[in-house]
C-alpha cells in the first residue's frame, strides 16, 4: 500500500466526512484538515520527483536513457552492495594533445621523486602509480560532501586504463569506497592534481563517515598542481588543469562540461535517472585522469637536466634548476644553470647567473661565485646585484676596502628607482667602508708602509 493510500485511509474521504459533519465541527477541525492537506501535498511533490523503477539500479526515468547505453560500464557489487563501474583502455596509439599514450611511459622515477620531494619514490616502478580524481556534490568540501564519482587510472602495457566508480545513489557510496580500498592495495603511490588539499581529504572524511580505514594516508602522494606552480608560474598565470592542458599538453576539450556544473548534474540525476545527465561527467572525469598522466610525463621531461632542446623555454630550465636547488640536488642544478648563464636572453641569463653565484656562495666556493659576478658586470656594468655581492666579497674576504668602496660607489651612482631602504643601505655601507679604509691607511702609515693604494674618489 502506497504512502498516499495510507494517508487517505487515515484521513478518510474529505467529501464524505464533510457531509457528516456540522458547520461547527468543520470549523473546529479545519486546522487539522489544513495540516493533513499540506502533508499530502509535500508527499505528492516528493513522489513526483522519484524515478520509476527500483532506486539505485540506474534505470532511466520516464523519457530518459539508461546510463549503460551511454557509458561503457556495468553494475558491480561487493559485500557493501552494488554500484556502477566504467572501465576504458586507451591504447598506445591514442592521442592526448601532443602525446601518444605509448609516449607517456616509462616515467623516470628519479625525477618523479624530485617532483614529489619524496626520495622513497625513486625505488618504485611507474606502474605502481594510481592516478585519481573525484567528482563531488560540492566544491567546498566538508563532511556533507560526497564523492559520487571516483576516477582512477594506471599504466598497463603500452596503454592506460581508466576505471570510474559511480555511486548511483547515496546508499552506494560505501560500495565504491570498498572497491577503491581494494584497488589501492595493488598500488604504491598516488598522483593527483590538487588532491592533497581536496580529493584525498574528502575521501578521508568519507572513509570515516562509513567506518572504513583510510588507506590513502599511508601512500606517497605526488600532487601535480604544486609542481606546475613551481615550474610554470613564470609564463602561465592560470595553472588550472584545463589551462595547462591547452598551454603545455596541446589538448583542447570540445563541449566539455564546466566543473562548477557537475554537482547539479548529479542532483538532477538522482531525481530523473537519465543517463544523458551523467555521460558528460564521466567523459570529463576520464579526460582529467588522462591529463594527469600526460602532465606527469611533461613535468618529468621538463626537469631532465640532460635534455637539449632549442625550443625549450629558458625560463623552464631556470625553474627546473631552482627546483633541484630546493631539493638539494646541486649537481643537476649546476648542470642546468651553467649553460643558461650564457644564453642569448639577457633576463634569463642574469637570473641563472644570480642563482649559480648564490649556490657557489652558500657552498663556500667564493672564487667561483666572484667569477660569476665579474661576468655579470661584463655583460651589464650597472648590475646592482653583482656590484654589491662583489663589494661584500672584497670587504669581508679579501679585505680590499678600496676595491669594495669603489664598487659600492658605482652601485650608488647607478641610475634607476631605488627604495629609501636601499638608498639608506648603500649610504651605510659606503660610510662603513670609508671608515675602514681610513683606519687601514692610518695603520699603514704608522707602520711605515709607503706602497701606493688606489683610493676611489667620492
Amino acid at each position: 500500500m502506497s504512502v498516499l493510500n495510507r494517508l487517505q485511509r487515515l484521513t478518510g474521504d474529505k467529501e464524505t466526512r464533510q457531509g457528516k459533519e456540522s458547520e461547527g465541527d468543520r470549523q473546529g477541525e479545519s486546522p487539522r484538515a489544513d495540516e493533513i492537506r499540506a502533508l499530502r501535498e509535500r508527499i505528492e511533490t516528493v513522489l513526483a520527483r522519484r524515478p520509476e523503477g527500483i532506486r539505485g539500479t540506474g534505470a532511466a526515468g520516464r523519457g530518459g536513457v539508461p546510463l549503460a547505453d551511454l557509458v561503457p560500464g556495468e553494475e558491480t557489487s561487493n559485500e557493501a552492495g552494488a554500484f556502477f563501474c566504467a572501465s576504458r583502455l586507451a591504447g598506445g596509439a591514442t592521442r592526448h594533445g601532443r602525446f601518444c599514450v605509448r609516449d607517456l611511459a616509462p616515467l623516470d622515477m628519479g625525477r618523479i621523486a624530485v617532483l614529489a620531494n619524496d626520495p622513497l619514490l625513486q625505488g618504485f616502478d611507474y606502474r605502481d602509480a594510481l592516478f585519481f580524481d573525484t567528482e563531488t556534490t560540492g566544491l567546498a568540501g566538508g563532511t556533507g560532501t560526497v564523492a559520487f564519482l571516483i576516477g582512477l587510472g594506471w599504466f598497463a602495457g603500452d596503454g592506460f586504463v581508466t576505471r570510474q566508480l559511480f555511486a548511483r545513489d547515496y546508499a552506494e557510496e560505501r560500495a565504491t569506497l570498498l572497491d577503491l580500498i581494494s584497488l589501492l592495495g595493488e598500488r604504491r603511490f598516488l598522483v593527483s592534481f590538487n588532491g592533497k588539499a581536496f580529493d584525498a581529504n574528502l575521501l578521508a572524511s568519507r572513509f570515516i563517515m562509513n567506518r572504513l580505514h583510510n588507506p590513502l594516508a599511508a601512500l606517497p602522494h605526488l600532487d601535480l598542481l604544486h609542481c606546475a606552480r613551481r615550474l610554470l608560474s613564470h609564463r602561465l598565470a592560470d595553472r588550472r588543469l584545463g589551462a595547462l592542458e591547452a598551454a603545455v599538453l596541446g589538448f583542447e576539450r570540445e563541449g566539455d562540461i564546466p566543473g562548477s556544473e557537475i554537482p547539479q548534474r548529479y542532483f538532477d540525476w538522482l531525481r530523473r535517472r537519465d543517463g544523458r545527465l551523467m555521460a558528460d561527467v564521466f567523459e570529463h572525469n576520464r579526460l582529467d585522469i588522462l591529463s594527469l598522466a600526460a602532465l606527469a610525463a611533461h613535468l618529468t621531461e621538463l626537469i631532465d637536466p640532460e635534455r637539449e632542446d632549442s625550443s625549450r623555454h629558458p625560463g623552464d630550465r631556470l625553474a627546473a634548476a631552482r627546483l633541484f636547488l630546493a631539493r638539494n640536488r646541486h649537481d643537476e642544478a649546476v648542470h642546468l644553470l651553467d649553460p643558461l648563464c650564457r644564453c642569448s636572453l639577457p633576463d634569463a641569463a642574469r637570473e641563472a647567473a644570480r642563482e649559480l653565484s648564490l649556490h657557489h656562495k652558500r657552498s663556500g666556493r667564493w672564487t667561483d661565485a666572484a667569477a660569476v659576478w665579474e661576468e655579470m658586470l661584463r655583460r651589464d656594468p650597472r648590475d646592482l646585484f653583482a656590484l654589491l655581492e662583489l663589494a661584500k666579497w672584497h670587504e669581508h674576504h679579501r679585505r680590499d676596502f678600496a676595491q669594495a668602496l669603489a664598487l659600492t660607489q658605482r652601485a650608488c651612482a647607478c641610475p634607476g628607482p631605488l627604495s629609501s631602504e636601499e638608498r639608506a643601505g648603500f649610504h651605510r655601507r659606503r660610510q662603513r667602508l670609508e671608515r675602514k679604509l681610513a683606519a687601514f691607511l692610518a695603520g699603514r702609515e704608522s707602520s711605515g708602509d709607503s706602497r701606493p693604494v688606489d683610493i676611489p674618489s667620492k
